[in-house]
């Protein structure tokens, strides 16, 4: 019983507890609203009635007074008119004044300032103290916030009129009683302090708050014009070689600040009394807010900003091209803004000013409105033949041309349209090329003085652009001036003569001293620079037309003369190149006909070459001694050697033309070698080879004339070391690289036929000797063991039968890649490149040309394997003909007698074995690339197309590789065959 009687207290020791709790809550006090608002009554409002029934009962206004609130008092009082102060009694009390005086007859702020006369009597209508006179509410702060004496900052009274007068100075950027220049901070400080101590002015009735806030924006204009006139002094001083850009673009500056101070110089305030105030103050500081946001804007472009100091300046970059590009952006930036029209129109002045002499000078480099004139000799996109000495030697020509285009800039500014710069630099290096081609081309002759590349921002203008009539020039525009202005012609100048017209400007210089034909220049240039300007700002749009809603579209329209002669001027030169007219006396610049010249020597297609080519270098015969006496011997001293020389030690290098290893020395280089090819050039043109270079209408005649002095073999630098010297071995597949062909081409048609390209062709030319040498060699092979009476392994039946089928193995291996060399590789891409020339494709320009010209040569060392990237598979080409080589070499020195059968039967053997291994690894990897190219074996040549379309497609340079895979591996012989 006890546990439950200890439980029986605590439950009701928690009742008590929770009891006491509900009694705390319910004593606690209630929450009422601080505040009533009555019920309206229950009856139809009247509130005019209930007005006049109140007024008619409160006679007296003052009884009005408790029912508004107690800062709306002042609202009902009337203002009393102006009285002329009375007399005061004697015995006078401010204080008790204050208290008896009647309400709303002056104002309730009391201060001993009212003891001044000039204190306002007039009533207030308010009871705030920022509302009331600023001399009072000045005072009332002063009395409120008392400032302590502090020696480091200096407090200065002005009146109004006296810092007015005085921030007027300032603004024109000169120095005050008030404001000192800094030079070395360059900003305006308070003048007559002390180091380290600050200063504040105070302005009659405001505070230092209020009046720093409005001396501030007179500071800020005052500083950056200064500012932007030290700038000014600087740019005048640099060097005359900088470019006609950065004077202009000083002179627009100069411009500008010219026309500031003089627009500042008429602002308020202007000569008023003392005491008098022909503005207000807010009239005054708003008036030269533009003047902030212009100088503002300018400071943030020239990189002078108030909050900068000098050592923060960025440096100044004169190129044009990020001058240009610099206004431009500070221009574009304030039209999408919108900002005021001013600032835009400033912005637009400095920009067609600064941007004049670049236009000019973009559109000589592409021969656009060129002016006999002002053409240099030596100036980017002008004739170079123009004062050129009559005896300068054709190779210094030459070079002076190549270093022009080497010269020609390839950066524009930014704003430049990209129509433009996709065609800019082709066109500038066009005109050099077509003015070396063709001198009297008609677009070199034509002066089309209307086009000059200029802004223009006007609506009229601009539609009239858009209409394809462009804006008049600067030449024409001193047509407009007055007679007065204009100097007198002589009567004896004719129109149409050039000569006189040129020297017409000179009349000034005719005339009597003291027959002065207009204003001095030193009075007048000043003011006629600002008018421009002025007569700019007044013309100059709100918002740019809706043809050219942004700058950007404005731009391309200003540029767009420029664009269309560009690509006219690119065109020309293709078609001088590509299709030369046949009356044309000197057609050398027929680009098909040089191409064929290149086909036909250089890849070694035409017959002719080919074979005497292979009868000067190679040699097919079986026997070693056989030095073409009848009709290939080198000279006659190479005939006497011959006679009294006996067979060397050194084993044979079958396939090489016996008269190239007479000295037994390699390379056969010397003066016989040299007239030897020259010979087998000189004979294959004699006999046809090349041809093709001249087509049906007689084009590509005087080409083919000089084929035989562009034509030329040469000796190549290799280099020497351990396993780089192979071409120095006659045994070695890399035998005849030290020699290639040259081809020098007309001097303008170099840019078609670049070095970089010869140097492609040189490549494929050392592949195909490479190729012609083991055909040779193969050829002596087949002499060699044509014999069935006396076999090379009379004794060895097996020997016998592996040299038998690894003759025919290699022989269809050369015979198949030498094919597909000269069918696919070259022929396949050749020939679809000559009949998109021939079918008058549409390049955009030389150029253009030239990159096809040169993808031509990469499909086809890609087809080769002779790529970089491709150099682990051509090794393998390259080592599979190697090893037939070395097949043929030990079959040579036993045909020779020098090495028994039972030793050379393991050395074929081992070569043959190594060829195989060689053939199956290279057809491996082949079809790994094919298949990494996305062509499968057994999908059509030419895929889905057929016919005409099929045979004018190239077969590329990867995707050729599957066509050599198929002849070589069709059915994967080399992979799954055993050997």
């Amino acid at each position: 019983m006890n546990w439950l009687s200890a439980l029986d207290l605590e439950m009701s020791e928690v009742e008590a507890i929770m009891d006491d709790l509900k009694r705390s809550i319910t004593d606690l006090p209630s929450i009422a609203p601080r505040f009533f608002v009555p019920p309206l009554p229950d009856k139809p409002q009247n509130p005019i009635m209930d007005t006049i029934r109140l007024a008619s009962a409160h006679k007296d206004r003052t009884s009005m007074l408790p029912i508004l609130p107690p800062e709306l008092n002042l609202l009902t009082l009337q203002r009393e008119d102006e009285q002329l102060p009375r007399p005061r009694k004697a015995g006078y009390n401010l204080w008790t004044d204050a208290i008896t005086r009647n309400i709303g007859n002056r104002s309730k702020a009391l201060s001993w300032d009212r003891l001044r006369p000039s204190h306002p009597t007039k009533a207030s209508s308010t009871g705030f103290l920022s509302e009331q006179d600023s001399l009072v509410f000045a005072a009332a702060r002063y009395h409120v916030n008392i400032r302590l004496r502090d020696p480091s900052v200096e407090m200065v009274y002005v009146t109004q009129d006296k810092l007015l007068n005085a921030l007027k100075m300032t603004v024109l950027g000169t120095s005050s009683v008030f404001h000192t220049w800094d030079a070395s901070a360059e900003r305006f400080v308070q003048a007559g302090l002390a180091d380290g101590q600050r200063g504040f002015l105070l302005m009659d009735g405001k505070d230092e708050v209020i009046s720093q806030s409005l001396i501030s924006r007179f500071i800020t204009i005052g500083t950056l014009l200064r500012r932007l006139e030290i700038l000014l002094a600087a740019l005048r001083t640099r060097s005359a070689q900088e470019g006609p850009t950065v004077h202009a673009y000083a002179h627009s500056l100069s411009t500008v600040i010219t026309y500031l101070r003089q627009t500042l110089a008429r602002g308020p305030p202007i000569n008023d009394p003392p005491g008098i105030q022909s503005h207000t103050l807010s009239a005054i500081w708003t008036h030269y807010g533009i003047y902030e946001e212009i100088l503002v804007a300018l400071a943030d472009m020239y990189g002078r900003d108030e909050a900068k100091s000098p050592q923060d300046y960025p440096p100044f970059d004169p190129a044009p091209v990020n001058l240009l590009s610099l206004i431009y952006s500070h221009l574009d930036t304030p039209l999408k803004r919108q900002s005021p029209r001013v600032i835009n129109a400033i912005f637009a002045f400095i920009l067609t000013n600064v941007s004049h002499e670049y236009l000019q000078q973009v559109s000589r480099s592409v021969g656009y409105s060129i002016d006999p004139r002002k053409t240099s000799p030596r100036g980017p996109g002008e004739r170079s033949n123009q004062y050129t000495l009559d005896d300068e030697d054709e190779e210094d020509k030459e070079e002076d041309l190549f270093e022009r285009l080497e010269s020609l800039g390839d950066t524009f500014p930014e704003f430049f349209p990209p129509e433009l710069l996709d065609i800019l630099p082709a066109a500038q290096k066009s005109l050099i090329l077509l003015q070396t081609a063709q001198p009297e081309h008609p677009l070199l002759k034509r002066t089309n003085v209307q086009g000059v590349v200029r802004w223009f921002w006007t609506e009229d203008e601009i539609e009239a652009a858009w209409n394809g009539v462009y804006p008049r020039t600067h030449i024409q525009e001193a047509e407009a001036l007055p007679p007065s202005m204009m100097p007198a012609v002589a009567s004896d100048t004719e129109a149409g003569e050039q000569e006189k017209a040129d020297f017409s400007i000179f009349q000034l210089f005719n005339l009597e001293p003291g027959s002065n034909f207009g204003p001095s220049t030193a009075v007048g240039r000043e003011q006629t620079i600002t008018q421009s300007l002025q007569i700019f700002v007044d013309t100059f749009p709100t918002f740019l037309p809706p043809i050219t809603p942004s700058l950007s579209h404005l731009t391309s329209l200003v540029l767009a003369q420029l664009v269309e002669h560009a690509s006219t001027l690119s065109n020309a030169l293709l078609t001088l190149f590509l299709s030369p007219s046949p009356s044309d006396s000197d057609n050398t610049l027929n680009f098909q006909a040089h191409l064929h010249l290149l086909r036909s020597y250089l890849l070694v297609t035409a017959p002719p070459f080919k074979s005497r080519l292979a009868a000067a270098l190679f040699s097919d015969s079986e026997d070693p001694k056989n030095g073409h006496d009848k009709a290939h011997g080198m000279s006659v001293r190479s005939l006497r050697i011959k006679r009294h020389k006996k067979a060397g030690e050194q084993p044979w290098a079958v396939g090489l033309a016996p008269s190239l290893l007479e000295r037994e020395t390699w390379p056969p280089v010397g003066a016989d070698l040299s007239f030897f090819l020259r010979t087998v050039i000189v004979d294959s043109i004699e006999s046809g080879a090349g041809r093709d270079a001249q087509d049906g209408d007689g084009q590509g005649g005087k080409v083919l004339e000089e084929a035989e002095y562009r034509l030329g073999f040469a000796i190549r630098d290799l280099p020497v070391g351990q396993g780089r010297d192979k071409w120095l071995n006659p045994l070695s597949i890399e035998a005849l690289d030290f020699l290639y062909m040259d081809y020098k081409p007309p001097h303008p048609l170099e840019v078609l036929i670049t070095p970089e390209i010869l140097s492609k062709y040189q490549r494929m030319f050392a592949f195909i000797l490479r190729l012609m040498r083991v055909e040779s060699a193969l050829g002596a092979l087949f002499r060699m063991t044509r014999s069935t009476s006396k076999p090379l392994f009379p004794t060895l039946v097996s020997a016998r039968k592996h040299l038998l089928h690894f003759r025919f193995v290699a022989q269809s291996f050369v015979s198949t890649l030498s094919s597909y060399v000269f069918d696919t590789a070259i022929g396949g891409n050749f020939d679809p490149f000559i009949a998109q020339l021939t079918e008058g494709k549409k390049f955009t320009d030389v150029f253009a040309l030239a990159k096809s010209h040169s993808a031509l040569l990469d499909d086809i060392l890609t087809a080769c394997l002779l790529r970089s990237g491709q150099h682990a598979v051509g090794d393998l080409l390259r080592q599979a003909m190697e090893l037939i080589l070395d097949f043929v070499v030990v079959v040579g020195e036993m045909f020779r007698g020098r090495v028994e059968e039972y030793r050379a039967a393991p050395e074929l053997q081992d070569v043959a074995r190594k060829f195989f291994g060689k053939m199956a690894t290279f057809t491996k990897v082949l079809k790994g690339l094919v298949d990494k190219n996305g062509l499968a074996v057994g999908v059509p040549l030419q895929g889905s197309q057929t016919g005409v379309e099929a045979m004018r497609k190239p077969t590329g340079g990867a995707d050729a590789l599957y066509h050599l895979l198929i002849r070589l591996d069709l059915g994967e012989w080399w992979v799954t065959s055993k050997r």
